[in-house]
Formats: C-alpha cells, sequence, structure tokens
C-alpha cells in the first residue's frame, strides 16, 4: 500500500476552478511512488464544482471536499470575529486540531502551479519546526512591505515566509498549541495588511524550516531566489500567481504558458478562458488600484502610533 501524502487546499466556489487546475499540475508531476490525498477546505462550493473536481480522481489521488462549517462551529465561543466563514485564508490554521491524526500536511494556496515532485517537498525534515517554507518576496523587493514587517509585524523581511506553500508540522502545532494562540491574538490585534501571513509569520517566528524558494516561485518583481544554489537547483518546481499576476486576468501574465498548459488539461479550461476574454480594462485597473492600495494601506500601518510592535514595546499588549 503507497505511503498517503495529505495536501490541502482551502477555496469558495469561485475558485474551486483554480484549485482543480493546480492540482491537475500537482498530480501531473509528483512521483507515482505516493498516493496524494487531496482536501479542499471549504463551506460553499456547489455540487457541480465538486463534480468538475472529481474528475481529477486516479490511480494515485483523489479530491475531497471538506465543509469546514460544522468545525467553526464548534469554536465559534473562542473566535472574536464573526465574518471568518468566508475568510478561507484563514482554514489552513485548523488543519492540525482537524486531523489529530497527521504529523505534517501540506497546504497549497489555489492560485499556483506545481512543476516538481511535490513528494520530495513533503519529504523534507522539519525537525521541531512549526512550518517549512519560503521567503516572500513582496517583503524583500518593496521597501515599503519590508519596512512594514519590520515595524509593524516585528520580523526581518529576509525573515518572513509566503503562506501560500507550507509544509506544516501537525504535531508540532497542536504541542505548542498554534490554534489557540491564533485565537487569542486574534482577539489582541487586526492585522489588515497581509492578514493570516501576518499571523502565520508570527506564531512560527524563529521556528521556520527555510526551504529553497524554487519551491515557492512568486511571480513578483525579479524572480529571483534567497542564495546562490540557483545552480545546485536550477529551474522553479512552484509557481505562485499572487496579487496582480493572474494569468486569468492578464493576457500577458509571466509564466502563463504553465498555466494555460495543465488548464488545457482540465474540464474548467473553457470557463477560465471565459475569465480571461471577460476582465475588461476596467476590472484589469481595478487590480492595479488594489496593489496601490495596499501599499497605502502598510505605509498607513506604519505610521499608527498603536501598531502592533509599538502596543508590544510600550508594554500595552503581551507578545505571541
Amino acid at each position: 500500500m503507497k505511503k498517503i501524502i495529505p495536501i490541502f487546499y482551502a477555496c469558495d466556489d469561485n475558485f474551486v476552478k483554480y484549485t482543480i487546475i493546480s492540482a491537475k499540475s500537482l498530480i501531473e508531476n509528483a512521483s507515482k511512488d505516493y498516493f496524494y490525498k487531496i482536501m479542499v477546505l471549504n463551506t460553499n462550493v456547489s455540487e457541480e464544482m465538486k463534480n468538475k473536481a472529481y474528475t481529477l480522481n486516479c490511480d494515485n489521488a483523489s479530491v475531497e471536499f471538506v465543509n469546514v462549517t460544522s468545525y467553526l462551529d464548534s469554536i465559534k465561543e473562542k473566535l472574536p470575529i464573526r465574518d471568518y466563514y468566508s475568510k478561507t485564508t484563514y482554514f489552513r490554521l485548523f488543519i492540525a486540531e482537524m486531523y489529530p491524526e497527521l504529523d505534517k500536511a501540506i497546504y497549497i494556496d489555489s492560485d499556483t502551479i506545481v512543476l516538481g515532485d511535490i513528494s520530495k517537498f513533503y519529504n523534507t525534515d522539519l525537525g521541531d519546526n512549526y512550518v517549512g517554507a519560503c521567503n516572500e518576496q513582496a517583503m524583500l523587493q518593496v521597501n515599503t512591505y519590508g519596512d512594514y514587517v519590520e515595524q509593524v509585524v516585528g520580523i526581518k523581511r529576509d525573515k518572513y515566509f509566503n503562506a501560500g506553500h507550507l509544509l506544516i508540522n501537525c504535531k508540532q502545532f497542536r504541542q505548542v498549541h498554534i490554534l489557540d494562540s491564533f485565537i487569542k491574538l486574534l482577539g489582541v490585534y487586526n492585522f489588515v495588511v497581509v492578514q493570516d501571513e501576518d499571523y502565520l509569520n508570527l506564531l512560527c517566528k524563529d521556528h521556520v524550516k527555510w526551504i529553497h524558494n524554487s519551491w515557492n516561485t512568486e511571480v513578483f518583481g525579479e524572480v529571483k531566489w534567497r542564495d546562490d544554489e540557483i545552480n545546485v537547483l536550477p529551474g522553479f518546481k512552484f509557481i505562485n500567481f499572487i496579487m496582480w499576476s493572474k494569468p486569468w486576468h492578464f493576457k500577458d501574465a509571466r509564466y502563463k504558458e504553465y498555466f494555460w498548459k495543465y488548464a488545457k488539461k482540465t474540464c474548467v479550461y473553457e470557463e477560465t478562458l471565459d475569465v480571461l476574454n471577460n476582465f475588461t480594462d476596467d476590472d484589469r485597473q481595478k487590480a492595479f488600484d488594489g496593489a496601490a492600495n495596499l501599499e497605502r494601506l502598510a505605509k498607513a500601518e506604519i505610521a499608527r502610533p498603536d501598531n502592533y510592535l509599538k502596543l508590544i514595546e510600550s508594554k500595552k499588549i503581551v507578545a505571541a
């Protein structure tokens, strides 16, 4: 019997098509020596989209949709916010508690393409680290974002990871009570710039297994990795279409050829192509405006006299 590798996505009904394309690339490039159990955390995916995803089922992979509503209901009294049902990005924080039998698991954002053998990523030795992850390029390449994480979150810009591809040490998450710490932190401070990624970086600070950035190549600014190992590990194994780099929104998106290569192999190709063709110039401008607004928001957080780091330094709140 093949060893099972648990892989999690989280999305709503509108994003399932991109999850399907990402999962298709993952399955095609993964070693056949393992079985990949792909679980999609959600609260509102339609039967129609589920059935489309089930077409990915094969000899070495299966897709399952996990409705997290009942789990959220069971902990809702602990949660200080009330819109968490729609915040799919937070669902990755629940994996360790929802699946107590797992020692570790992979989490992947839906706006990605997996070109490498994901079993090699899974087999990374985490030791006692809470997560295995790669550097967040936005923080390294844009001073505003780098200043934000250093002056608001309290993490050096080169020690801040992207949460779109994680190897989660579920055993450690449970042992050090990451979920409880997250819930407590939610009630203390509301991070509004990168939200779940800020919380994860704070909770996992100094407990990160740094994985070569070829395992999370973000389509952002200059595509580069965290060190000089490019000659040792040439090429990228994972593409992350972050922010305004979506190939289903922009016809000139970088590395779009990898996305469309796998999209064409799925039953959602035509509808994904329709999204691209119906995405207007106004829509594209809104995407660019959103990017500018995010940078302005980061600057505003830096300037706040009561931002998270300043509250910690003034001892008005206790550090996570």
